[in-house]
């Protein structure tokens, strides 16, 4: 029996805060009683410190407190490895990371990807918080982000680097979160196209993917039957399957 056929239930939602718009939403739609908490974006860069972070917050829920915790996270580089807690059951999304939950639909994005491997995704969460490759206000972020002053120069050497496999720049947009996101967002990534193109001759393209609140509202929703999702019991453990790429629940 899923969660919601039970009726309303209480859940602890701890989430990245690169979904922050996305999951409000579906949220704001949810029978549920939901308390949520926002990490910090791009800790996916640090599998370690994600994992720390991570647990962190779960430790601080008490039991009693809630009916179920809910992570907002994909594998994210294996950061969300070897996480449980002992009293309180923990559901986790049982995708590789972020995108297939702002696509909304993992074998669509599995589809995807098969059809252009050479994709970097920007979505409204990481528009807003992070360095993005061409980006007007890259040299700004990246300061606030790692902590750390670019000049051009280095800039420029860190984009090539780090675009070397990349042929596509990806917009995902909700329809659902209005125009006025939709246009922003849109105009920033054909920006960041024309920039890495017109700066350093790459060969970048733009594309979009209308994405869906699916796999975000069935999870805040309580509806957890279908394999994108992990239901940790209490004692349990988050393992992951090297070979299917895919999470299993392991007791202490």
């Amino acid at each position: 029996m899923t969660a919601e056929r039970r009726g309303k239930i209480r859940l602890k939602i701890i989430s990245c805060n690169v979904m922050q718009r996305e999951l409000c939403h579906c949220v704001s739609r949810s029978p549920n009683r939901i308390d949520i908490e926002f990490l910090h974006q791009g800790l996916h860069e640090f599998p370690e410190r994600l994992n720390r972070t991570v647990q962190d917050a779960l430790d601080r829920v008490e039991a009693g407190s809630c009916d179920y915790i809910l992570l907002n996270y994909g594998h994210c580089g294996n950061g969300i490895m070897n996480i449980g807690h002992p009293d309180l059951p923990v559901v986790i999304h049982n995708v590789p990371d972020c995108v297939p939950l702002l696509i909304g639909d993992r074998l669509k994005h599995e589809a995807y990807m098969k059809k252009r491997p050479g994709t970097f995704w920007f979505s409204p969460g990481w528009i807003d918080g992070f360095p993005l490759p061409g980006s007007p206000d890259y040299a700004e972020k990246y300061d606030e982000f790692y902590g750390i002053s670019v000049t051009e120069r280095q800039r420029d050497g860190i984009e090539r680097v780090l675009m070397t496999n990349y042929t596509h720049l990806t917009y995902i947009t909700w329809k659902v979160l209005g125009e006025r996101v939709a246009s922003r967002g849109r105009e920033y990534t054909k920006k960041c196209v024309d920039s890495l193109n017109n700066r350093l001759g790459m060969g970048m393209s733009y594309d979009e993917v209308e994405g869906d609140p699916g796999l975000l509202q069935r999870f805040v929703d309580g509806t957890w039957e279908s394999g994108d999702y992990l239901v940790l019991q209490p004692g349990e453990r988050a393992k992951l399957d090297p070979v299917k790429c895919r999470l299993y629940a392991e007791r202490d």
